[in-house]
């Protein structure tokens, strides 16, 4: 123990004789702010060297601030770093946050809000796995069951204010929504979904345009398809019900790998909207998407759509806090996210508020 206090008065003799000749001024305040007064100087070297060698111990403020390289523990290593930091031949971060760019990137891993059927993922459920519709609806909707013959049906639908007989509104939202060039296993369970879900809505309802959660495609625009007709008169009249009631069919164009719960991006808990496997999605092209934003665009983004005032501390603006694991144990559907500590919002409100891709993402500050 002697040896020791010899030793690191040495060194803080030698550190002495090196801050008086060496021009220095004072940091900002960081770790190793040993005093709290706002920069780290000489004083914050002497008093870490001096609380090293046994000579007069910090407070419990001066050893919160003291344990510079964030090794759990005060040692002669820290009193070196506050040392070097002084110099500037250290920047006194121990994350490596001075070589950061200053830029968020948020990663996004699917495309749509991710609950109930994944459009491509029936597709490829169809060409690979040799799936027909039933069962593509049974995937992705369970718990419900399929009628075959709906004798209510009728006969127009008045979308957007415009007239269409139920066939051709039908096969101009499956040629908007899909698509001929899909397998047709899968165009016909996309038709049951669109046919189930205008159902949901009181039996198409007067003027029926859905919501924002499906079946905002411009079917005016959609042009004629012998595929798409061939489809349409083969499952016409067929949808889904839970209980004996039609069910809520949403859908979207790829999921994250696992398709979302319906209470976890919006807030109606639905049993036949929860998540299962969609295992091929991950291999359509844009499945991953990433996009950059500068740390002032990104803070100018955050204040303004969560009413927060941000700290000076990016890599604390936004923390996911818990996911639901869709695509590996690190990266899911963001379930809880806090922004800087000061306000915890669902996850898949920052999606909609960001007008990101998908709610599955990441948030990185680089």
């Amino acid at each position: 123990m002697n040896n020791l206090k010899r030793y690191l008065s040495v060194i803080l003799a030698i550190v002495t004789i090196m801050l008086g000749i060496c021009a220095v001024s004072p940091v900002a305040a960081a770790k190793g702010d040993i005093n709290g007064d706002g920069s780290v100087t000489v004083s914050d070297a002497m008093l870490l060297f001096n609380h090293v060698s046994g000579k007069k111990s910090l407070g419990s403020d001066g050893k919160s601030r003291a344990d510079v390289n964030s090794d759990g523990s005060i040692t002669v290593a820290d009193a070196m770093k506050v040392y070097n930091i002084i110099l500037g031949k250290d920047s006194g971060s121990s994350s490596g946050s001075s070589s950061k760019k200053g830029e968020f990137k948020i990663t996004t891993y699917g495309w749509g809000h991710d609950v109930g059927m994944s459009q491509n993922g029936a597709n490829l459920y169809a060409k690979n796995d040799g799936m027909n519709y039933k069962q593509i609806l049974a995937h992705y909707y369970p718990g419900t069951k399929l009628v075959t013959d709906d004798t209510t049906a009728p006969k127009t639908v008045t979308y957007n204010s415009v007239e269409y007989s139920m066939r051709n509104y039908l096969a101009s939202a499956l040629y908007m929504e899909m698509g001929p060039s899909m397998h047709k296993e899968a165009l016909k369970a996309q038709c049951v979904a669109i046919y189930t879900f205008g159902k949901y809505h009181s039996n198409f309802g007067k003027n029926f345009n859905g919501n924002d959660h499906a079946m905002k495609s411009n079917v005016a625009s959609a042009p004629q398809s012998d595929i798409i007709f061939a489809v349409v008169d083969e499952v016409m009249g067929q949808y889904l019900t839970y209980n004996g009631k039609p069910c809520l069919t949403v859908y979207s164009a790829t999921s994250a790998g696992t398709t979302a719960k319906c209470s976890d991006i919006w807030y109606q808990d639905l049993p036949y909207l929860t998540r299962v496997p969609s295992k091929y999605d991950s291999t359509v092209s844009g499945y991953k998407k990433t996009i950059t934003y500068t740390k002032d665009e990104m803070k100018t983004k955050l204040e303004s759509k969560f009413g927060v005032t941000l700290s000076g501390t990016p890599e604390n603006w936004v923390e996911i806090i818990s996911h639901d694991s869709a695509v590996n144990s690190k990266i899911g559907h963001a379930l809880t996210v806090s922004i800087d500590g000061k306000k915890t919002i669902k996850g898949a409100d920052f999606y909609v508020k960001m007008g990101l891709r998908s709610p599955c993402y990441t948030v990185e500050y680089v």
